[in-house]
């Protein structure tokens, strides 16, 4: 889980953003929005940014998902530029810094980065294994077409043996740690494997790791999977859509033989492109006349948001994930999405949701912690972006999140100007 983030330099972000993710000493709905991570150490399942369009909400996701990616991704060839530096536009030539404290199997990490197009100027992760803080590992640019400098702590146990075949395929442009999905490491490693393999399985990209290309594709994945499927129906039912069943139907019989030939041999059509090409989805409905099937083609775009967002509240759900979604409501009706963060509060343990709204109702929710949201707001002067936690605004307590923000109280919204037009 995620308990501090910084950024600067990135994107519609120029000064430094400092946001904290731990629970104030607000006591209000801790047992439903919290997890104790460490002892008496609180973070927030949930946290929401809302703000104008275009006013940098999407962008602290984007920094989020970055870092990660940073941490994580590998480059197999040291010529080329880092694709994850996007700097403030004024700022093009200056490094971008980040700086994140996170909790993985009850240990406190901390982690900086600094770097521009071509390479890492430095980083630094340490960690808690006990109870004092600890060099995981450091590095530092020492020239262009040189090995960078790179020290491990002492705790890690690590044989000089593998330190020097980490250090000899850790490149200018790629982290330390993200050099364990270029090599096998030896048991001797293993603390450092084990981090590299819990990003990549369990801190996802914007949206999920994927988008759904093909809806056939995607359900007739998780038609194989009982589990699964009586998840996503049990859940599509409760949304109140009348769905009691989904199927994959062979569309083969109403397709010219030549046009099934074509797609079943021709190498160039991948395997999910060929579900979709040779099958269609059709949904069960329930009525008082008894049941029927719709066609996946006549479903609103209501459901099938939900059908997207439901593989991520799996994951949320049946793991610790971490989750990052831009836009949670796009297209869903805003009781859905009240029922959906429900769902993945009552029913997740340690996963983390980070999101985008425009729904501002959220802030009348009573189950929403003053701690858990976040105002973005961008400078008309400087253009840059800003991030304001709702729990440091020293509102009153009786005082109506919703009503203060429509009087203009919070900030964060848009300037209309008069709706008369002089054309």
């Amino acid at each position: 889980m995620i308990a501090r983030f910084s950024v600067s330099n990135f994107l519609s972000i120029r000064e430094k953003q400092a946001i904290n993710f731990l629970t104030t000493k607000d006591k209000t709905n801790k047992d439903l929005m919290a997890v104790e991570v460490a002892n008496g150490i609180y973070i927030n399942k949930m946290a929401i940014f809302f703000g104008a369009n275009a006013s940098g909400k999407s962008n602290i996701l984007k920094a989020l998902e970055t870092i990660f990616m940073m941490l994580s991704t590998p480059t197999a060839d040291p010529r080329l530029g880092i694709r994850y530096y996007t700097p403030f536009e004024q700022d093009n030539n200056s490094p971008v810094s980040m700086a994140i404290e996170f909790y993985y199997n009850g240990v406190k990490y901390n982690y900086d980065i600094r770097y521009n197009g071509r390479y890492i100027e430095e980083e630094n992760l340490f960690y808690t294994p006990r109870r004092s803080k600890a060099l995981f590992y450091s590095r530092r640019y020492a020239g262009e077409g040189v090995q960078p400098t790179i020290t491990f702590g002492n705790s890690l146990n690590i044989k000089q043996k593998t330190k020097g075949s980490i250090r000899e395929n850790t490149f200018n442009n790629n982290s330390v740690l993200s050099t364990a999905a270029k090599i096998s490491l030896p048991d001797d490693a293993r603390e450092f494997v084990s981090l590299h393999a819990w990003i990549e399985k369990y801190v996802h990209n914007i949206n999920g790791d994927r988008s759904i290309s093909s809806y056939t594709a995607e359900l007739n994945s998780i038609n194989a999977d009982l589990n699964k499927k009586k998840f996503y129906i049990n859940l599509l039912a409760k949304a109140d859509f009348n769905i009691v069943d989904f199927k994959i139907v062979d569309n083969r019989a109403t397709l010219p033989k030549e046009i099934v030939k074509t797609i079943l041999t021709n190498s160039a059509i991948s395997e999910e492109d060929r579900v979709d090409l040779l099958n269609k989805v059709v949904f069960t409905n329930r009525s008082e006349k008894g049941n029927f099937d719709i066609s996946i083609d006549y479903q609103s775009e209501g459901t099938l948001r939900f059908i997207e967002l439901m593989n991520v509240l799996y994951d949320l759900i049946t793991g610790n994930h971490i989750y990052f979604l831009d836009e949670l409501g796009n297209r869903m009706h805003y009781d859905l999405i009240v029922y959906y963060l429900m769902l993945f509060l009552y029913n997740s343990d340690s996963s983390q949701l980070f999101f985008t709204s425009q729904s501002v109702l959220l802030l009348d929710e009573d189950f929403i912690r003053r701690d858990a949201v976040y105002l973005t707001e961008k400078d008309i002067e400087t253009a840059s972006s800003s991030y304001k936690r709702v729990s440091d605004m020293g509102l009153h307590k009786n005082l109506s999140l919703y009503n203060a923000y429509r009087i203009g109280k919070l900030g964060s919204r848009p300037e209309l100007g008069s709706p008369y037009l002089n054309v």
